[in-house]
């Protein structure tokens, strides 16, 4: 008698005895139990050691391990600090890697591959010609990382389904949102909440908002409007427990954006959806928005950092001057290549004259908070005139994308995938993190999303004739 394992990639349905099966397993038991016992850390390596081969061999499955992971801030320093995505990332590329030598590359086009490699290209470049400090060796790891995940996403996006990779993605920021209100209420306001996601939840969570605010426009039943309201609504919240400014403003103005375009989708398609979705929102908005405003200690934190967005050059908003001060004394002492990508932490080293900045003192060994700067100080105009193709050549594709989409249930997927590629752009010229950290990833898989994702034949907006 045998019993039948199914659903092993590349091995489909594999007949074992029962009693291999059971000496396979308690053999791995005692060697896991020994392990846990002598050498722990070896011992979790040991028993995790099935679900990684599992996931090398199911690329697929490894994606959404990435997104999981993503919300997940536990540096660990082993010489090279490394996070959870970090390690997510290398067994999806392993995954990758294995895919192509059994099955070969995929022969459906990346357009975007071209862009993100010579913007690597470039990054590498910068790095030879001020030489391979352990920063810029750091960061074209880095990029080395992103770029490849950006190919296996787009290697096996043909195999998901990419709304429901999307769902995966809120339900880990819906999550995690939870967390940190909570974490909010429970410290009084008193402090920024981010639950177990880092510093970098701001940007998560502003994404989170928008694709719950569009998938709330393009849902008719009223369980789901429901849900996907009180998640735009959860959203809100965290945007306010974590007090990030910058993820706010991109927030508000990717709003702005997403609800004409649902409209004028919903016309086309005849689809009063939107419409109705949109009233229902704004009757809501009147009956909360004056409990929200109501003045209270607990949101007197938030409100006053809020507050300093305004021309007051105080707090952080001091700091960041003198960051972007830094930077641009850098660029003009090296413009073309600029001073070695991911050295910016060091730029005393390259341009002396920062260090009589009195606030330099406090920032120095920060980045320069905002994508296209770092870019323009570390890679200089060459650099920086990469990632703005490549940032814009990703805007292109997903509008294409969106305005080729014939199917009203097609909406929600393509017009997130071109929301997000629109708000990284639009944030990077005055933010972000897109290029470092866990918010990186999130970039390289809904990159690799969008340039797989198969649109409907039928145009959404034909061209007029």
């Amino acid at each position: 008698m045998s019993t039948r394992i199914s659903h092993i990639p590349f091995y489909g349905r594999m007949p074992i005895r029962d009693r291999t099966l059971f000496v396979w397993t308690l053999a791995f038991t005692l060697v896991l139990a020994a392990l846990l016992y002598w050498k722990p850390m070896f011992g979790i390596a040991f028993g995790l050691a099935p679900l990684v081969l599992l996931l090398v061999s199911h690329g697929q499955s490894a994606i959404y391990l990435l997104i999981a992971a993503t919300f997940l801030f536990l540096p660990m320093d082993i010489g090279l600090v490394l996070l959870p995505a970090d390690i997510a990332a290398a067994i999806l590329i392993a995954a990758y890697l294995l895919d192509v030598f059994v099955h070969g590359p995929s022969r459906h086009g990346n357009p975007l591959a071209r862009p993100f490699f010579l913007y690597t290209g470039v990054v590498f470049l910068s790095v030879a010609l001020e030489g391979f400090t352990a920063l810029s060796v750091r960061y074209l790891l880095r990029q080395i990382l992103l770029l490849t995940s950006f190919l296996a996403v787009a290697h096996f996006g043909h195999r998901v389904n990419v709304k429901r990779v999307l769902l995966v993605f809120m339900a880990a920021a819906i999550a995690n949102s939870c967390y940190s209100v909570m974490q909010f209420f429970a410290l009084g306001g008193s402090t920024r909440a981010f639950g177990l996601a880092g510093r970098g939840y701001g940007d998560h969570v502003m994404l989170g908002f928008l694709i719950s605010v569009i998938f709330y426009l393009w849902t008719s039943d009223i369980r789901g409007r429901i849900f996907w309201g009180l998640s735009s609504l959860l959203m809100v919240g965290a945007v306010a427990a974590t007090q990030t400014r910058a993820s706010a403003l991109t927030a508000m103005w990717g709003l702005v954006i997403i609800i004409p375009l649902a409209l004028r989708a919903g016309k086309h398609l005849l689809s009063n959806v939107p419409r109705k979705g949109l009233w229902a929102a704004i009757v809501l908005g009147i009956l909360i928005l004056p409990v929200l405003f109501l003045y209270t200690p607990l949101f007197e934190g938030i409100t006053d950092r809020f507050a300093r967005m305004g021309f007051q050059a105080t707090g952080t908003i001091l700091l960041r001057l003198s960051l972007w001060k830094a930077a641009l004394a850098a660029f003009w002492a090296h413009p073309i290549f600029g001073i070695g990508a991911g050295n910016f932490a060091q730029v005393a080293n390259w341009v002396p004259g920062v260090r009589f900045d009195p606030v330099f003192y406090h920032v120095s060994g920060l980045s320069t908070h905002v994508v296209i700067l770092s870019a323009l100080t570390e890679t200089g105009l060459i650099g920086v005139s990469a990632l703005l193709y490549f940032l814009a050549r990703a805007v292109k594709i997903s509008y294409r994308d969106f305005t080729a989409t014939a199917r009203d249930n097609e909406i929600p997927v393509t017009l997130s995938l071109f929301v997000i590629a629109l708000v990284i752009f639009g944030s990077s010229l005055y933010a972000g993190s897109w290029f470092w950290g866990n918010n990186s990833y999130h970039m390289a898989v809904f990159f690799g999303l969008m340039v797989s994702h198969r649109a409907r034949p039928a145009p959404l907006y034909p061209r007029e004739t």
